[in-house]
């Protein structure tokens, strides 16, 4: 079955067929695109979670979309890198 036709049709059974091929190596079997999307949207929902449960801001104050590119956002240079970035969660990995 086609990879991103899986997907549209059938969400757990992608989600199957990418961690197999992630398991195995299998680089040409993934579906990029998709895997990329998924990433990203989980990544920034997963930071307004923590984001709520760790202020008391309301969740209009966050934005519907990362207002931020990824490249930009992983940067080490340039305006989205500070010392202290708001984002940077190094410390919380750190012994």
């Amino acid at each position: 079955m086609d990879k991103p036709f899986l997907y549209d049709q059938d969400f757990y059974g992608w989600t199957q067929q990418q961690a197999k091929a992630l398991e195995q190596r299998l680089v040409m079997e993934l579906d990029w695109q998709h895997l990329q999307e998924e990433a990203l949207l989980d990544g920034f929902e997963a930071g307004i979670d923590l984001a709520l449960r760790e202020t008391n801001l309301p969740l209009r104050a966050f934005p519907e979309h990362c207002p931020y590119l990824f490249d930009n956002a992983m940067s080490t240079t340039g305006y989205a890198y500070a010392d202290n970035f708001l984002c940077d969660t190094r410390q919380d990995w750190e012994g």
